[in-house]
């Protein structure tokens, strides 16, 4: 089906909703149920194409190409067999291993969460930004430099000390992307880091390529007609196509807070002259294991310095440790969102909870405005870093909203991008950093304070927070200045 026939069928429930403001978090994705006849079989580098062969009653349905990562194939057999199939496969001379295809499903939340809350008159200036200079001066985008004003005349995004988590740290005048300055990525700008020659890929439901705010900063493919890394500005694992449109709005949303450009109109990314790769592995309906773990391995394979991931479930799976070790290896930084699961019992995520084992994979947990974990943020000791995830305005596809193509979502969706652009700015930053130092950047330079932590990391009180709220202007110093 047509992408965007897809897109537009899900208008319905966006439209209902226009005019107040999401209070229903957006996870992005979880998973759980195997993809009925279906399993994915890892070849060893050595096995020749010739070698991959079906066993019995089943069918490959597609592979990759050989390389020396090895082969990932989606073989189809018969329903209800598949972990005996796997099993058999597993056994084979040159199958490094076998199991399920797994569903990785958009939930019933997101669509409903992509809200237009209308956008009052606000006051541009102010204490934000009394003291701008450089890049961050000469940024005008509308949502950057006002203010909103709510019904009542207020802003309400101001807190008072008492309202925060620390007890002692006011908020005033603040701006429609409050999420911006609270990571201090002004402050990365003005020290010269604004994501100039980094690519970051996002993997989700697509990116809308006409988008105003982020037509300028897509990847561009320099070989498009590669076997290997096809497609202009990214590649459809979906659909299998070199179009990777956004089928439901979440990866535009995710895409704008990661590197929004600065063109005096909407709004602006923590990382605003970073390059999208655009990397569809969720449609609407959802993706698959496969589809997640090509575009994981595309990304490493293809140039992204950091790959943005707003999804997750509570499968763990050996497609997903396997693949992001090899992209680890080859320099690409991963980050997942730690998803939204506290309150049905804070089931941890996967591949999230790679990071407790994978250097170079950081999960993300979120934070209101108030700095303090918003209550559906998944918490524990997976969580590397924390950063703002509750009402965080940004992109959305134009036939979703022709006029105003922006608009609030919340959930660790939204929590992840600004840590992905404040790694784009490290990598900018100190262009040799492995994905290790980058963890170690972002973990040693995060704000503890402001969460009002006893300790940093917080894993002995439940890990709300992790190493505490990214800081982009403390990490950027920390690479340059810290780091051997």
């Amino acid at each position: 089906m047509n992408k965007r026939l897809l897109l537009l069928s899900g208008l319905t429930a966006v439209l209902a909703a226009c005019g107040t403001q999401s209070t229903t978090p957006a996870t992005g994705a979880s998973s759980g149920t195997l993809v009925p006849g279906q399993i994915i079989v890892k070849y060893t580098p050595t096995l020749s194409s010739a070698s991959v062969k079906p066993l019995g009653n089943t069918q490959v349905l597609s592979a990759t190409g050989a390389d020396g990562w090895g082969r990932l194939a989606l073989v189809q057999v018969p329903e209800g067999q598949e972990m005996a199939y796997a099993e058999r496969y597993a056994g084979q001379q040159g199958v490094e291993y076998a199991e399920p295809n797994f569903r990785v499903e958009r939930t019933p939340q997101d669509t409903g969460t992509l809200v237009l809350q209308t956008v009052r008159p606000g006051s541009a200036g102010g204490s934000l930004r009394s003291a701008a200079t450089g890049f961050s001066a000469s940024v005008t985008d509308p949502y950057f430099v006002n203010s909103p004003v709510d019904a009542n005349g207020k802003n309400p995004f101001d807190l008072t000390a008492a309202q925060t988590a620390d007890g002692r740290t006011a908020y005033t005048d603040e701006k429609y992307l409050w999420s911006i300055y609270r990571v201090q990525a002004p402050a990365a700008w003005d020290a010269g880091y604004t994501g100039k020659g980094v690519v970051v890929a996002v993997i989700d439901e697509g990116v809308d390529l006409g988008h105003a705010d982020l037509q300028a900063n897509l990847w561009q493919n320099p070989n498009p007609t590669s076997t290997t890394c096809p497609g202009q500005n990214g590649y459809d694992f979906v659909d299998d196509d070199a179009d990777p449109s956004d089928s439901g709005g979440h990866g535009t949303h995710v895409s704008g807070t990661i590197a929004a450009a600065a063109n005096n109109q909407g709004v602006v990314g923590v990382a605003p002259e970073a390059r999208i790769m655009a990397l569809r592995g969720l449609g609407y309906f959802g993706g698959t294991n496969y589809m997640l773990a090509r575009a994981l391995k595309y990304a490493a394979d293809c140039g992204a310095d950091v790959a943005n991931n707003s999804w997750g479930g509570s499968t763990r799976t050996r497609a997903f440790e396997d693949v992001l070790r090899y992209g680890t290896a080859k320099g690409t930084t991963y980050v997942f969102s730690s998803g939204n699961a506290y309150r049905d019992n804070n089931r941890p995520s996967y591949p999230a909870s790679f990071s407790t084992t994978i250097p170079g994979v950081i999960a993300v947990g979120a934070t209101a405005n108030d700095n303090r974990r918003v209550p559906f943020s998944s918490a524990g000791s997976y969580v590397t870093v924390s950063a703002p995830g509750g009402t965080i305005l940004s992109t959305i596809p134009r036939e979703q909203s022709p006029n105003e193509p922006y608009a609030f979502l919340q959930g660790t969706s939204m929590a992840a991008p600004n840590v992905s652009g404040v790694v784009a700015l490290i990598y900018q930053a100190k262009p040799d950093i492995t994905p290790e130092q980058v963890r170690q950047t972002i973990t040693w330079s995060a704000n503890s304070s402001i969460t009002g932590q006893n300790s940093k990391p917080d894993y002995p009180t439940g890990g709300n927070f992790g190493y505490g709220i990214v800081d982009a202007g403390a990490a950027v110093a920390y690479a340059k200045n810290s780091l051997r």
